[in-house]
């Protein structure tokens, strides 16, 4: 599947959105199954555009659970711990 750099951005744009592959692939108007093969394949083009907006979104979220908890909120201390014993776990 070959897309222009302006699908390419909007698939990113739509995934830090947190919008399902199906509708991503419905708005940029290319074939469902196609997308979702796509998406699925190590290396893609479209896989990389995804999964650059959903690590972006998570970024984002992220900082701003570190930012609340260095001010002193409880949750977002607890789940900056959660976060952190994920990390550990998984090196």
């Amino acid at each position: 599947m070959h897309l222009t750099e302006e699908q390419l951005n909007i698939i990113e744009e739509m995934a830090y959105r947190l919008i399902i592959p199906r509708f991503v692939a419905i708005n940029i108007e290319v074939d469902e199954d196609d997308f979702l093969e796509e998406i699925s394949q190590p290396g893609s083009q479209v896989r990389k555009a995804y999964y650059k907006g959903l690590i972006r979104h998570d970024t984002d979220l992220r900082e701003s659970i570190i930012k609340a908890a260095h001010n002193g909120s409880n949750p977002a201390q607890d789940q900056l711990i959660r976060l952190m014993n994920t990390l550990i776990s998984a090196l």
